[in-house]
């Protein structure tokens, strides 16, 4: 038995395509909930501008102990608005490789790990971490080999 002009790069290349839009669909939809439940609240405005600092110390212990030690921090943007680390979350598509991403924070908004992850500072203050990226991803991986198999939704 033989099968003739079957056209296979054309039929692979197609189910390749619906499975990268079935994926592209599970990322946006893990995207839009990230959004939903990112953090508005905590954030308060403050103007916006670029600012460094310098910083001069005298270790007391390690290599540098007893020596001072001086540096200047590189720029900072150190503007906030309420609803700025919403707005940079987004899904990437990696070309080629076949990653599909979703990000949050960008130059500006440097500071979204710290609110996924928690973020403790030399001041003694903490707070927990707002998972608003992990908690959407992990609320879709068991579903989804299956969603980007048959398109289906959650």
């Amino acid at each position: 038995m033989r099968v003739e002009n079957w056209h296979s790069k054309e039929i692979f290349k197609a189910i390749e395509d619906r499975a990268v839009d079935n994926a592209n669909a599970v990322m946006d939809d893990v995207a839009a909930e990230a959004k939903a439940k990112c953090p508005v609240d905590p954030v308060t405005f403050r103007e916006g501008k670029f600012s460094k600092a310098h910083v001069s110390f005298t270790p007391k212990t390690g290599r540098n102990k007893g020596n001072l030690v001086s540096f200047d921090t590189e720029y900072r943007w150190m503007g906030r608005a309420p609803g700025n680390l919403r707005d940079t979350i987004r899904r990437v598509n990696k070309p080629g490789s076949g990653n599909i991403r979703v990000y949050a924070g960008n130059f500006k908004i440097y500071w979204a790990f710290m609110i996924e992850k928690g973020y403790h500072d030399r001041g003694g203050r903490y707070h927990a971490g707002v998972h608003f990226l992990q908690a959407p991803f992990h609320r879709v991986k068991m579903s989804v080999i299956n969603r980007i198999k048959n398109g289906g939704v959650l």
